[in-house]
Protein backbone atom coordinates (compact mmCIF):
# COMPACT_ATOMS: atom_id res chain seq x y z
CA UNK A 1 0.00 0.00 0.00
CA UNK A 2 1.53 3.01 -1.39
CA UNK A 3 0.37 5.57 1.27
CA UNK A 4 2.15 9.23 0.64
CA UNK A 5 1.65 11.85 3.29
CA UNK A 6 -0.62 14.62 2.88
CA UNK A 7 1.80 17.93 1.97
CA UNK A 8 0.96 20.61 4.49
CA UNK A 9 -0.55 24.01 3.16
CA UNK A 10 2.33 26.56 4.36
CA UNK A 11 1.33 30.70 3.93
CA UNK A 12 4.02 32.62 4.34
CA UNK A 13 3.61 36.50 5.25
CA UNK A 14 6.00 39.44 5.17
CA UNK A 15 5.78 42.45 4.81
CA UNK A 16 8.84 42.94 2.97
CA UNK A 17 9.61 41.17 -0.44
CA UNK A 18 13.30 40.39 -0.29
CA UNK A 19 12.29 38.57 3.17
CA UNK A 20 9.62 36.81 1.63
CA UNK A 21 11.42 35.05 -1.08
CA UNK A 22 14.17 34.01 1.15
CA UNK A 23 11.53 32.62 3.43
CA UNK A 24 10.30 30.53 0.75
CA UNK A 25 13.41 29.48 -0.98
CA UNK A 26 14.34 27.95 2.12
CA UNK A 27 10.67 26.18 2.75
CA UNK A 28 10.39 25.28 -1.04
CA UNK A 29 9.74 21.62 -1.13
CA UNK A 30 8.25 21.50 2.31
CA UNK A 31 4.49 21.86 1.38
CA UNK A 32 2.35 23.84 -0.80
CA UNK A 33 3.67 27.07 -0.79
CA UNK A 34 1.55 30.36 -0.49
CA UNK A 35 3.00 34.00 0.02
CA UNK A 36 0.79 37.10 1.00
CA UNK A 37 2.42 40.56 1.41
CA UNK A 38 1.14 44.10 1.71
CA UNK A 39 0.13 44.48 -1.87
CA UNK A 40 -2.40 41.47 -1.54
CA UNK A 41 -5.60 41.78 -0.29
CA UNK A 42 -5.49 38.98 1.79
CA UNK A 43 -2.98 40.58 3.56
CA UNK A 44 -2.99 40.57 7.42
CA UNK A 45 -3.66 43.85 9.74
CA UNK A 46 -0.73 42.39 12.15
CA UNK A 47 1.58 42.70 9.09
CA UNK A 48 0.26 45.85 8.39
CA UNK A 49 3.01 48.96 7.49
CA UNK A 50 1.50 51.22 10.60
CA UNK A 51 2.28 48.42 12.73
CA UNK A 52 6.20 48.62 13.34
CA UNK A 53 6.43 46.88 16.41
CA UNK A 54 4.82 43.53 15.07
CA UNK A 55 6.42 40.89 13.28
CA UNK A 56 8.75 41.06 10.17
CA UNK A 57 6.87 37.78 8.81
CA UNK A 58 4.63 35.02 9.52
CA UNK A 59 4.85 31.68 8.52
CA UNK A 60 1.35 29.64 9.34
CA UNK A 61 1.88 25.56 8.19
CA UNK A 62 -1.30 23.72 8.80
CA UNK A 63 -2.61 19.91 6.95
CA UNK A 64 -3.97 20.27 3.90
CA UNK A 65 -6.28 17.39 4.34
CA UNK A 66 -7.78 18.10 8.42
CA UNK A 67 -11.30 16.76 8.65
CA UNK A 68 -13.14 13.57 7.53
CA UNK A 69 -15.67 12.86 5.11
CA UNK A 70 -18.83 11.50 6.48
CA UNK A 71 -18.27 8.41 4.86
CA UNK A 72 -14.81 7.91 6.37
CA UNK A 73 -16.15 8.62 9.65
CA UNK A 74 -18.12 5.55 9.46
CA UNK A 75 -15.17 3.73 8.00
CA UNK A 76 -13.36 4.42 10.90
CA UNK A 77 -16.18 3.52 13.12
CA UNK A 78 -15.90 0.33 11.62
CA UNK A 79 -12.27 -0.50 12.05
CA UNK A 80 -12.35 0.05 15.71
CA UNK A 81 -15.02 -2.59 15.71
CA UNK A 82 -11.95 -4.79 13.82
CA UNK A 83 -13.75 -4.97 10.51
CA UNK A 84 -11.82 -6.16 7.77
CA UNK A 85 -12.17 -3.82 4.22
CA UNK A 86 -14.42 -6.98 3.12
CA UNK A 87 -16.55 -6.54 5.81
CA UNK A 88 -16.42 -2.79 5.67
CA UNK A 89 -17.66 -2.74 2.30
CA UNK A 90 -20.84 -5.46 2.75
CA UNK A 91 -21.98 -3.30 5.94
CA UNK A 92 -21.91 -0.03 3.67
CA UNK A 93 -22.69 -1.14 0.67
CA UNK A 94 -20.00 -0.73 -1.69
CA UNK A 95 -16.76 -2.69 -3.70
CA UNK A 96 -13.64 -3.79 -1.09
CA UNK A 97 -12.17 -1.40 -3.61
CA UNK A 98 -13.75 1.47 -2.19
CA UNK A 99 -13.37 0.54 1.30
CA UNK A 100 -9.70 0.11 0.62
CA UNK A 101 -9.41 3.72 -1.06
CA UNK A 102 -11.55 4.74 2.36
CA UNK A 103 -9.15 2.95 4.52
CA UNK A 104 -6.18 4.30 2.82
CA UNK A 105 -7.54 8.01 2.80
CA UNK A 106 -7.77 7.55 6.58
CA UNK A 107 -4.50 6.49 7.34
CA UNK A 108 -3.10 9.26 5.67
CA UNK A 109 -5.51 11.93 7.13
CA UNK A 110 -4.90 10.78 10.65
CA UNK A 111 -1.33 10.49 9.74
CA UNK A 112 -1.49 6.51 10.45
CA UNK A 113 1.08 3.57 9.71
CA UNK A 114 -1.70 1.11 10.25
CA UNK A 115 -5.45 0.31 11.50
CA UNK A 116 -4.87 0.39 15.42
CA UNK A 117 -2.96 3.50 15.15
CA UNK A 118 -5.94 5.43 12.96
CA UNK A 119 -8.28 3.53 15.65
CA UNK A 120 -6.14 5.40 18.34
CA UNK A 121 -6.12 8.82 16.40
CA UNK A 122 -9.59 8.65 15.76
CA UNK A 123 -10.29 8.33 19.87
CA UNK A 124 -7.80 10.70 20.85
CA UNK A 125 -9.21 13.64 18.33
CA UNK A 126 -12.73 12.71 19.95
CA UNK A 127 -14.07 11.69 16.14
CA UNK A 128 -15.43 8.69 17.42
CA UNK A 129 -16.64 7.06 20.62
CA UNK A 130 -15.49 2.89 21.31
Amino acid sequence: MNLSRAQPRIVVRARDPLLRSLILRRLEGLGDLAEEGDEGAGARADLDASNRSGPDALVIAGSTETSLTPRETEVLSLLAEGMANKEIAARLAFSTHTAKFHVESLLRKLDAANRAEAVREGIRRGLIVV
